[in-house]
């Protein structure tokens, strides 16, 4: 999907605004997902974003909205991870570097095997 959307001046990707919203229709989309969007626009420009992603202060209510927006950019890019393996791999990374800085780990981060003895 190629179409774009402009917002405040700047364009968008229609089909990332639709997945970080989980929304068939982009309304109006909160600050903090455009921040989204611009980085996965340019995953190399996302050094430049950080001190942005970081001081974004998102209210609790708003925080599972985030964190699942992030989420939905991992599964979507392992989904196509055949189709173009540099551009997905890039946009997993954007999504999780963000989920780390904001929520500290990784909810679909691959967990160690618990051995029985552990179990004790």
């Amino acid at each position: 999907m190629n179409d774009t959307i402009t917002i405040n001046g700047e364009k968008f990707s229609l089909g990332d605004l639709m997945l970080l919203t989980g929304e068939d229709e982009v309304k109006e989309p909160k600050g903090y997902i455009l921040l989204v969007a611009r980085a996965l626009r340019n995953p190399m420009r996302l050094p430049w974003l950080l001190k942005e992603i970081c001081s974004l202060c998102i209210k609790e209510d708003e925080q599972r909205d985030m964190r699942l927006s992030l989420i939905r950019v991992q599964v979507d890019a392992e989904l196509k991870m055949n189709q173009d393996i540099q551009r997905f791999q890039q946009r997993r990374y954007v999504a999780q570097v963000i989920e780390v800085l904001l929520f500290n780990d990784l909810m679909l981060a691959p967990r160690e095997a618990v051995e029985e003895g552990d179990m004790e």
